[in-house]
């Protein structure tokens, strides 16, 4: 019961997290984690081998062959397993920075723009026509970036509304623009400066992008109107991306996945945010 108490510690909330996380990924490394727990390997450790798996995943695609699609896939797999590892330490430990913060959050920007340069490559290997392959890849990209940008942007407002565990996006911008202040009179630190700024600016994107509603409701209401559609959202985020594009590389077809983002993930997609649209606005006339 103590460890499974613990596991739970370790999570940001169960009902938060991807389901693909939860049942496969969180528990792996979790027991990598305990495994590491008595040692001086940090989470900034973790996500910087992370990082080196998941650009590793983007070479691999982009070799075009189905033995590489497989190793590419592997190391995919390890990738997102050291990004769940490195916040599970963290949050066990106590040990987390804002820095560390923003490294977890490029984990996956970066990866992911990797891993989509490699399918654009192997694309063009496989068909010829570069037009086509660059087009289907990119549209897949950009479908991508938006599905997982705006579930990230609910689950963080249901972490700050039912658990008080995240900041608004507003309050992160304000933190992350003085801690940028701060730095800036700091000699030294040039690879923080820069990671701070971009993600400032990528928080400013998000801004823009998704509206943030203040509503005063309880937690429990909150919660009650948005659960089972944040568990929907979770069907598009990151991890049930790349486990997606893990199955259809081992059946040698990655066209397939970059077609079902741009069709069914944005289907999908429409579908989740008027529900979501609808479900703000009664919790609006509400408070």
């Amino acid at each position: 019961m103590a460890l499974a108490s613990e596991f739970k510690q370790s999570l940001k909330t169960v009902d938060s997290e991807e389901i693909l996380d939860l049942v496969i990924f969180r528990p792996v490394s979790f027991i990598l984690v305990k495994l590491i727990y008595n040692t001086n390997i940090t989470p900034n450790h973790i996500s910087i081998v992370a990082l080196v798996f998941g650009i590793l995943s983007g070479v691999l695609y982009g070799f075009g062959t189905h033995q590489f699609f497989i190793l590419a896939s592997a190391s995919f797999f390890i990738c997102n397993t050291l990004d769940c590892m490195d916040g599970q330490l963290a949050r066990l430990k106590k040990n987390g920075t804002k820095i560390g913060r923003v490294i977890d959050g490029f984990i996956d920007y970066i990866t992911s723009v990797s891993v989509f340069l490699g399918l654009g490559i192997a694309m063009t290997h496989i068909t010829g026509d570069p037009l086509y392959s660059w087009a289907l890849t990119v549209a897949a990209g950009i479908s991508k970036a938006l599905q997982n940008m705006f579930f990230d942007n609910y689950r963080n407002m249901y972490l700050e509304y039912v658990y008080h565990k995240a900041s608004s996006l507003d309050d992160e911008i304000k933190e992350y623009t003085e801690e940028k202040e701060r730095l800036q009179n700091i000699n030294g630190k040039a690879i923080e400066k820069v990671l701070i700024s971009l993600y400032l600016a990528y928080s400013n994107f998000q801004k823009k992008s998704t509206k943030h509603i203040e509503l005063k409701v309880t937690p429990e209401t909150y919660k009650a109107g948005n659960k089972l559609l944040l568990r929907m959202w979770s069907w598009i985020g990151s991890t049930t991306h790349m486990v997606v594009l893990i199955i259809f590389s081992i059946m040698d077809r990655i066209d397939l996945y970059l077609i079902a983002s741009i069709t069914i993930g944005n289907i999908i997609f429409l579908i989740l945010l008027l529900w979501q649209k609808s479900v703000i606005r009664k919790l609006t006339i509400q408070s």
